[in-house]
């Protein structure tokens, strides 16, 4: 979590060696210069090369190195579903400048779930935000979930600890059935599954959805927000006046349907897609200082923004301050839904 007056303490931090005029100008200030000398700095993305957080990270690294005067290097650690790259943050010493690029809702999810990892999301402090957007549902372009009578789905997921809310708690509020099948390791894998027949369909962030929709390999089947989205105009919301909640549960009792909608605002909450910047809690706090402000100036740089587009992924950059807020909101909203949440392990993992 960000210290509370982190801004005002750096500014005024900075104020004493004469730097701001050089922060504003997007150069770190030198009390920073100084401090991360000798420390390269490691983004880590927790999936193979040419995935979106992979492009993201390498889009940013030069701009943070540009802003920092420190060598950053991309570090790709697919194990585990993630894991892998949870832990190397995690874990990593106080002294160390490494930085994991993950979801936020994944990263609680895992850290909440997984008692194995040793961590507890407020483990990890945020750093920033990259791209703020909810998450969808993909699947074969033949299915359609408002038919009547839809028969039990199959999800194809990375893990399914972190995915029970964007799938499991979706399916509990609408009332539909879903099976699991994780070992998925990527996006591509997820997809061509769909493609196979081995899945129905499969949760992704709605950048994913929108160049799905225009490969035609597969199709958005429902967005999780509590509105119609522009970018997949025609494409179900979730929750919300003429959704797909509300023709689900039209046949319901008042009591009924506000449970329902309970469970899907709370699943919106959850699965809505923060992609964040991640340190260890232990990083010494004047490192992760530095590295707020080196990130606050690269994350709002035309230069990210430009590379980042240019590879057809949108940028929606949070301070570090922002950034906590809707990561700790995150938090709250999964301890809400951890009964359901149990209720729904013990029924796919007796």
């Amino acid at each position: 979590m960000t210290r509370p007056g982190l801004t005002i303490a750096l500014l005024t931090g900075l104020a004493q060696f004469g730097a701001i005029e050089a922060w504003a100008d997007g150069a770190l200030p030198q009390a920073c210069v100084q401090r991360l000398a000798g420390k390269p700095i490691t983004l880590v993305v927790p999936n193979a090369a040419g995935g979106g957080f992979d492009i993201y990270a390498r889009a940013l690294a030069p701009v943070v190195e540009r802003i920092s005067g420190v060598p950053v290097r991309v570090a790709n650690m697919p194990g585990g579903g993630g894991k892998a790259a949870l832990l190397r943050v995690a874990d990593a010493p106080p002294d160390d400048a490494v930085m994991l690029i993950e979801n936020s809702g994944d990263v609680v999810a895992e850290l909440r779930e997984d008692s194995s990892l040793g961590h507890s999301p407020e483990d990890l402090h945020v750093l920033g935000a990259i791209l703020i957007e909810p998450d969808a549902w993909i699947g074969r372009p033949d299915l359609d979930l408002t038919a009547p009578d839809l028969p039990a789905l199959v999800a194809a997921v990375s893990s399914v600890d972190a995915n029970l809310a964007v799938v499991g708690l979706v399916a509990q509020a609408t009332g539909l059935t879903v099976h699991f099948v994780s070992g998925y390791k990527s996006s591509g894998e997820q997809v061509a599954a769909i493609m196979r027949g081995e899945a129905d369909f499969s949760p992704k962030s709605l950048g994913t959805a929108v160049q799905v929709a225009k490969s035609g390999d597969a199709k958005p089947l429902l967005v999780l927000s509590d509105g119609p989205v522009a970018s997949l105009p025609g494409v179900p919301w979730l929750v919300g006046e003429g959704s797909f909640l509300a023709q689900r549960s039209a046949n319901l009792t008042t009591e009924q349907r506000a449970k329902h909608y309970q469970l899907a605002r709370l699943a919106v909450e959850i699965s809505s897609g923060a992609r964040m910047l991640f340190v260890s809690a232990q990083m010494q706090a004047e490192t992760q200082d530095c590295l707020t402000s080196a990130l606050d100036a690269a994350l709002v740089d035309p230069a990210f923004s430009d590379a980042a587009l240019a590879q057809g992924r949108p940028v929606t950059p949070k301070s570090a301050a922002e950034a906590s807020e809707i990561y700790h909101d995150k938090i709250r909203a999964f301890t809400e839904a951890a009964p359901v949440l149990a209720e729904l392990a013990n029924q796919i993992q007796p």
